[in-house]
């Protein structure tokens, strides 16, 4: 993580992952560039919003699949 940002600033990197996920855009949509320390942080902060989404949706998706067994 690099000390230049702020919890606040990564939060809402990967909120904006997370969102994207349930928007149904590709994980090459992250629009931070990934040449700078800042953009590495920003960037890893996004994918991991982006995988926490799919998890999330996953997990709904089998918990609706046993009940409905």
């Amino acid at each position: 993580m690099s000390p230049t940002l702020s919890n606040a600033e990564l939060l809402r990197c990967q909120q904006e992952g997370y969102n994207a996920y349930l928007e149904g855009k590709q994980p090459t949509a992250c629009p931070y560039k990934l040449g700078s320390p800042e953009g590495e942080a920003m960037g890893d902060a996004w994918f991991r919003g982006y995988a926490a989404s799919k998890t999330d949706r996953a997990r709904a998706n089998r918990s609706a699949a046993q009940a409905e067994n």
